[in-house]
């Protein structure tokens, strides 16, 4: 189950949405503008989910991403389209592009497609996040093995390609990271 709030008449209202993941949830990330989530879990799959106008949330894909656990899901700018990246155990982490006006055989579900596989790591990837617009479309991911790094699409054309900036030895095992976003 996954408990989101939302705003109404300045007082939060909490909803309960059955996720449906057959594990642990371990991450939920909201697209840029709030109107789309994405959800990823030990289950191996990531799941979107649109805010209709009924003003409930929808799942409009599902997915098996990775070969382990899948521990983090963000966002790209939409500047860049409708894209994804996650991390997993199995010690890599992905992007993911949504394929409009292509629709999976499962019905009405969105199709996305897997643009590019980071493979650096030689431990779980245990956090991924994309930079701030303004740095254009540059990725960043930690792992266990205590080394952050730093992805740039050269061409925000083709999310296949994607080339390693830099690699940040850390001293200790990473487990999170954050962009700052100011200027």
């Amino acid at each position: 189950m996954i408990y989101c709030k939302l705003s109404e008449a300045n007082m939060f209202v909490t909803r309960q949405i059955p996720a449906e993941h057959k594990d642990l949830i371990h991450d939920i990330s909201y697209a840029f503008h709030g109107r789309r989530m994405a959800t990823c879990s030990s289950d191996q799959t990531v799941k979107v989910w649109d805010l209709g106008e009924d003003e409930e949330w929808h799942c409009t894909a599902s997915w098996k991403t990775h070969s382990g656990s899948v521990w983090r899901v963000t966002w790209a700018h939409p500047e860049f389209g409708q894209v994804l990246a996650t991390c997993s155990f199995d010690r890599t982490a992905a992007v993911w592009e949504e394929v409009i006006g292509d629709f999976s055989r499962e019905g009405n579900l969105s199709n996305w497609a897997k643009k590019s596989i980071l493979v650096d790591s030689r431990t779980s990837v245990t956090d991924v996040k994309f930079a701030p617009k303004h740095l254009g479309l540059q990725l960043a991911t930690c792992s266990a093995d205590g080394i952050v790094r730093i992805y740039e699409a050269p061409d925000v054309m083709n999310l296949s390609q994607w080339s390693l900036q830099h690699e940040i030895p850390c001293k200790i095992c990473c487990s999170c990271l954050s962009w700052n976003f100011s200027r």
